[in-house]
């Protein structure tokens, strides 16, 4: 049963639907639930009322195509109340845990790139929320510029402008950051995880 006819089959009351589609977009939700707040307990709140409000309203949700741009302007918009409550930064914890180093790479380059990683992590907290959450949606939720521009309610033009605005801060804040004893990481490094 391919996403549509999973909302339809929902929308007409069938519980496991439900379940099956939670299941699809659980891990995801509160992974970018996580992104916005930075905080993972506050990204499990964020996540499961997001699920509660799909629940109550998706019976609004006139195309059942737009599923996954409806569900994250919920999300968004929920991780967004949740994390103007907090106000607080919260050490990052496995946050790229998708991120597998491959066999064979020693010691020092994996607690390197883990290092940056972190680095990268703390500079996309320092934006603005706006930034911020378009940097997480394009980067770690992989939507497109289309897709958050309808979850954010602009113009794809601003989803693009935000997220070279975030680019450029983003390299000016990590282009002097020493991360080895015996020199920097150079401009190469950071921009193939950006």
């Amino acid at each position: 049963m391919n996403e549509p006819e999973l909302i339809i089959s929902i929308q007409n009351g069938d519980p496991d639907s439900f379940r099956k589609l939670f299941d699809l977009y659980k891990n995801k939700a509160v992974r970018t639930a996580y992104h916005i707040t930075g905080s993972q307990a506050s990204a499990e709140d964020v996540a499961q009322e997001a699920f509660v409000k799909c629940y109550l309203e998706i019976g609004k949700l006139q195309n059942p195509e737009c599923f996954k741009t409806w569900f994250y302007r919920l999300l968004v918009r929920t991780a967004w109340r949740y994390d103007e409550i907090e106000k607080k930064n919260v050490p990052v914890e496995n946050i790229f845990e998708e991120s597998k180093t491959p066999a064979g790479k020693s010691l020092e380059q994996q607690y390197l790139e883990t290092e940056i990683l972190n680095i990268l992590y703390a500079q996309i907290q320092k934006l603005d929320k706006k930034k911020r959450t378009t940097v997480m949606l394009f980067y770690y939720s992989e939507l497109s510029t289309k897709e958050i521009a309808r979850v954010m309610g602009c113009l794809e033009g601003t989803v693009k402008s935000r997220l070279h605005f975030a680019r450029k801060i983003l390299k000016r804040n990590l282009e002097g950051l020493q991360l080895k004893e015996d020199g920097y990481y150079g401009k190469a490094g950071y921009e193939s995880v950006l």
